[in-house]
Parts: C-alpha cells; structure tokens; sequence
C-alpha cells in the first residue's frame, strides 16, 4: 500500500507540478492578454493622435497657404499658435520663419520644372500637436517647406487660360512659354512656327508647359496645318551651337492631344499636366484697393464731371479734371499744382519735349455734342473735325477756346523740327479717337511720359524721387473716373513721346512700370534708347506705329486722330516699323466655339495699316495675361478692309533677356508662387 500509495505519490508529483504549470501558464496568459489589451490600446491612442496632429498640420498648411496665394509673407499674428478640437483631442499648430536675412534669390536647378529661372525662396517650418483629455502629447508631426516667387516676365508668354499660338505667317519665338490651360499650337500651310533658344541673345533654354494638354492644331476649328517646331532640351553638336529642334508633327490631320510619348521625345522641353500654381488675380491692378494703386509713386486721373482749370490766362472751365490723387482716391493738392505746372511749363516744354507742340498730359474728348454728326455706329464722315461736334453747354461744356489747338497744331512733329509755342492753350481737351474693334469713340487720358519724368528731375522732384528703390523702381498709375469706370466702356490711357525713359540716377536702371486698370495705348517707340526695365500694365494692351502723327502727306489737317475714321486702305492710316521694349501685362479674349481670340499674335490689339513695305514692330519683353479684360468686349474680328481694324505688321517678337536678372526686372514685377516640401517629421509620445 504504502509503496502503491509511494508510487501513486511518486506519480501525482508530476500530475501537480504540470497543474501548477498551467496554473502559471494560465495566470501568464490570462496577464499577457490583458497587456496586449493596453498596448493595442496606447498604440491606437497613439496612431489616432497622430492622425489628429497631421490634421492640425493639414489645417495649418491651408491657413499659409492662403496667405501665399495672397502674394503676402507671413507677418505678426500669422505665426501665432492656433488651437482646434477634433473629437476628444486639443490640437495646436503654428509657422516658423527659417528664412535667411536678406530674403536669398535662387535660380532654379536642373531637375525641377521651371529650372533655370530666378526666385525669391522662403524657408518655412509648420508643426501641429495633439494632446489627449489629460492635456498630455501624443504625437507632434512638422513639415519644411520652401515658398518661391518667380516673377511672370522670366516667360516670353505665360497665361491664366488657353493659350492659342497660330500665326499665319512664319514666327520664331525664343523663350518660354506658359498656361495654366490648354496650349494649343498651329500655322498656315507653307508657314512654320518655331520655339527656340537663342544664345547669342542670352537665351539658353526653352521650355513649353501647361497645366493641361498640348494640342498640335486649332481650338477654333480641326485644322491642323503647317510647321511646328519646337527645341530639344539636348545638344547633340560638339562644341554647343543651340538646342536641337524637332517637329511637333500632326496626329490624323486634325487637331489632336499630343501623346505621353510625343512629349517624352522632347528631353523635358515640354511639361503638360502640371499642378496649377498660384498666380494674381487680375484685381492686382484695380483702382483703389490693387496692390499696383496702394504702392505707385503717383496717381494721375482723368475725373469726368468734376469742373476744373489750369492757373493763368485765358482763364477755361473745364467740366472734367486731371489731377493727382491719394491713396485713398482723393485730390493731392501738391502734386496736382505740380501737375499743372508740368502741363503750363511752356519754356522747358520747348526746349526739352520730345514732341514739341503737343501738350504733354491733355485728354481725348468724344463728340456726342447735340450739333455733332459722329455716332459709335457711323463713324465715317462725321464733324469730329469740328469744335461744334464737342460743345455742349447744356452739359457744361464750354466751346473749344481754338479749333487749330483742338485738332491740328498741337500735334506737332518732333523736336527741333516744329514751331515752338508762346503759350499754351489752356483748353486740354482734343479732338475725338474712334476704335474700329470695339466700335466707339474713346475717351483717352494721354501722358508723355518721357517729359514726365525728365521734368519732375529738372524741377526738384515734386512727383517722387527718382532714385526710389523700393518696388524695384517707380510705379506711375493712371486712370479715368468715370460713371463707367468698373464696367465696360470707352475710357483708355495713352502713353506718348516716350522712346526714351532714362532718367536719374542713369547708371542705376531702377526702372519704370505704368499702370492702368482701363486700356492702354502706346504711341509711338517705347523704351528704345538707353533701355530702361519697363512693363506697360492694363486691362489691354493697345499700339499705335510711329507713324500716327506723322503719317505723310499729313501736316496740320490730320493729326490728333482725325485720320481714325479713316478706312484702312487711306494712307493716313499707315503705320511704320516701331520698336517697343517693355513687358505687357493684359487682358486677351477667350475662344469660344468657332469664335478665334486672336491668339498670342494679337496679344496687342492695333489700330493701323502695317502691311507692305516692311513695316515691323520690333519687340523685346513678355507678354503676360491673368484673363479676360474688364472693359473692353471688342472682339477679334480678322483683319482687311472688312473689319476696317488692322492688318498685321511682320512680327520680331522675342523674350527681352536681360529680364533673367532680378535687378533688371520691372518694378513691381508679379510673380507666381510654387510651394515645394523637402522634410516631415513626426514625434510619438
């Protein structure tokens, strides 16, 4: 017994110790099921704090966003830290400015779109932090980010919509060239388009981008036509003589999107599908609250229905004003005495005018009086030649005080070969504008712009200082206030007399950059001795030749825009070559069904007979667009003498080099913004 009781023992032993075992095993797994528990449990906790700080970091990244897309840098409250809940979690994030002082100008490198061009690159860290019930982190995520301004006159085009490039005669376009579109490009049968570099002229590079789709074709109709060429980014020459071209060929004869493949061939000189980045919105050059008005140097505004006259005898009411203005869009008395002094100086004005016997600021009046036999809709053959067409004194507007000054001698031909004046009139009303595109008689604001400037220096600087750096240069805003003024209408600016825009400090080209938010003209060369960075801004962008004044056998009866009612075929109506250097920012049409824009080779609208005889307008600079104009609904109809409008002049158009450096840019040149993130981090609690 005892030995069957001794192995019963001897065999229970291992019996209870494997009980024991599992005993333990059981209270091991039962502990280790329960730690499983919390661990899941802190690792959900965590991820879901985590979740919760990069939400913050996304919220975070829209708030700066935003702040970038208002072309502003982040100042004050904008790095203040910023609180939110998210279920039952507290997130906090905020902005730190890692950028270097001063602000570093970065060129672009090889590899990324846009490589090659200058920017200002800011430097920016963002971090968000979630914080559970009991006020404890659970997970921080941060970002770096880099913010690039590039200016848009780095582009030889570069357009808000559609850009349609389809020339009908052979053109050569060296640069870049941009939509945030579709970009569609074409010719004529037997005529070739090409996009090139040109490194003789600075230009090392060519780059066609969209944010859409290249199409090789028209968007008006199927046709697709022509020669299209456009520059390899590869050079298979030794030594370098350029990029190579290749031929962006038709697909099936008809307007068609250019494939993956297609594009692949070009080594990255075409880029389609890109993000859309952030560029102004045409309201930069509002009246009032645009960002151009707030930082000009000066204001100049034609202000209809406010009576005015300029001091001295014979003394002339006038029912509209030509004053400077504030910021705030009231009269600054001190320089509108200014103003006027430049406008009544008669003894500089014939010793130093580029256009002698012309008044150098006077305003383009249209003939609506009651005995005036002009219409918008019958142009030809009206009286605009006669003061009759213009007074009205039922509506306070007193006769021309002298027709020959109205409309004839005023308009005198260029220093040293016309007649000097002994005073001027103080009437600054002329004679009638008619604009066949938009069929109506303009009310235009006309600035010579060059004695401006000259004048102001020779006077003691009563407009601003001309060595101004801030903006990059000066900034001169000019207008009309009218009861039409934010709608469509017939108000313009016109710049005149302005070949040259030097002026001190000479060696320092700080530069010149005028603003409208209306329509402007430009008559004549612009910028053409001792170059000067300079951009022409304005809901469009229209050019008169050098010949619009001159036009022989015109004398005394046909200056000041009599010739304008003219048809095209009248010699009057000639232009001559014109040179032009000057970036253009404007609005264009948009293409609608069958209805052609125009394209880019009428981005500026023209108003004379350019064909034959080699009449070129010879063009350095960019040609920029954010939209369709506010004030203008004119559209492009063609050219000949059905339209009565234009015929085209031969086209030398080039990107104006020298704009690669970011000292020779005009002022206030707008840039568009790209955000690039190069580092994420994230902390676990």
């Amino acid at each position: 017994m005892s030995t069957l009781r001794k192995s019963h023992g001897i065999a229970l032993i291992p019996v209870i110790v494997m009980m024991g075992f599992m005993m333990a095993l059981g209270a091991t797994l039962a502990v280790t099921v329960n730690m499983d528990t919390q661990t899941r449990g802190a690792v959900n906790a965590t991820m879901t704090g985590f979740y919760a700080a990069e939400a913050g970091l996304n919220k975070g990244m829209g708030d700066y966003k935003n702040i970038f897309l208002a072309f502003r840098i982040p100042t004050g409250s904008d790095f203040s830290t910023h609180t939110f809940t998210l279920g039952t979690r507290s997130i906090s994030y905020y902005l730190e400015d890692k950028t270097p002082s001063p602000v570093p100008q970065i060129t672009i490198p090889s590899g990324q779109v846009f490589a090659g061009l200058n920017a200002l690159q800011y430097d920016y860290t963002s971090n968000s932090t979630a914080k559970n019930l009991r006020g404890e982190p659970e997970a921080t995520v941060g970002a770096e980010f880099l913010v690039g301004y590039i200016p848009l006159f780095q582009f030889l085009a570069f357009y808000m919509g559609d850009l349609e490039i389809l020339p009908g005669a052979d053109m050569t376009l060296n640069g870049r060239v941009h939509t945030n579109g579709n970009l569609y490009l074409n010719t004529e049968t037997g005529r070739t388009l090409s996009i090139e570099d040109n490194p003789p002229n600075g230009i090392q590079t060519v780059q066609v981008s969209a944010k859409g789709d290249l199409y090789r074709g028209r968007k008006n109709t199927t046709a697709c036509l022509g020669t299209v060429n456009i520059d390899k980014l590869e050079n298979l020459v030794d030594p370098p003589l350029g990029l190579d071209s290749r031929t962006l060929d038709c697909v099936g004869g008809a307007t068609s999107i250019m494939s993956a493949s297609t594009i692949a061939a070009y080594k990255g000189s075409i880029v389609t599908q890109l993000e859309s980045i952030a560029v102004p919105q045409p309201d930069i050059i509002a009246r009032g609250a645009g960002e151009f008005w707030q930082k000009a140097d000066l204001r100049i505004a034609l202000v209809l229905n406010q009576v005015d006259q300029l001091p001295g005898a014979p003394a002339v009411v006038l029912p509209d004003s030509i004053e400077a203005q504030t910021v705030g869009g009231a009269r600054d008395v001190a320089k509108t005495t200014s103003l006027q002094l430049f406008m009544t100086d008669v003894a500089w004005h014939n010793a130093n005018s580029t256009l002698r016997g012309t008044m150098p600021i006077f305003y383009t009046d249209v003939p609506d009086a009651p005995g005036s036999t002009c219409t918008d809709a019958a142009p030809a053959g009206c009286n605009n030649a006669t003061a009759a067409a213009y007074s009205d004194p039922a509506t306070n507007r007193p006769t021309f005080s002298s027709n020959d000054r109205a409309y004839a001698s005023n308009m005198g031909p260029l220093l040293g070969a016309g007649p000097q004046i002994t005073n001027f009139d103080r009437d600054y009303r002329r004679g009638g504008f008619y604009n066949w595109r938009e069929h109506k008689w303009m009310r235009l604001l006309n600035v010579n712009m060059s004695d401006l400037l000259r004048w102001n220096a020779a006077n003691g600087n009563p407009f601003f200082n001309p060595g101004d750096t801030t903006d990059g240069g000066l900034v001169i805003f000019v207008t009309i206030v009218g009861p039409n003024s934010l709608v469509i209408n017939n108000y313009g600016v016109r710049i005149f007399g302005s070949p040259s825009l030097q002026f001190p400090p000479a060696a320092d080209p700080t530069g010149l950059t005028v603003v409208s938010d209306q329509a402007i003209y430009s008559l004549g060369d612009y910028n053409s001795v001792a170059w000067q960075p300079a951009a022409l801004i304005g809901d469009s962008i229209n050019i008169l030749s050098n010949n619009y004044w001159n036009a022989p056998p015109c004398t005394t009866n046909c200056r000041n825009d009599r010739q304008s009612t003219l048809g095209l075929a009248d010699v009057l109506r000639d232009a001559t070559t014109t040179t032009m250097n000057a970036a253009f920012l404007g609005g264009v049409d948009v293409t609608v069904g069958a209805t052609y824009n125009g394209g880019l080779e009428n981005y500026p609208r023209f108003q004379e007979d350019w064909s034959g005889g080699g009449r070129t307008l010879f063009y350095q600079g960019s040609f920029v667009s954010l939209g369709q104009p506010f004030h203008v609904n004119g559209t492009w109809c063609g050219t000949g003498a059905g339209c009565n409008i234009y015929n085209p002049p031969i086209r030398t158009w080039n990107y104006d080099p020298r704009f690669n450096n970011v000292a020779n840019l005009p002022p206030l040149t707008p840039r568009f913004v790209y955000v690039q993130q190069v580092l994420f981090t994230e902390d676990f609690k």
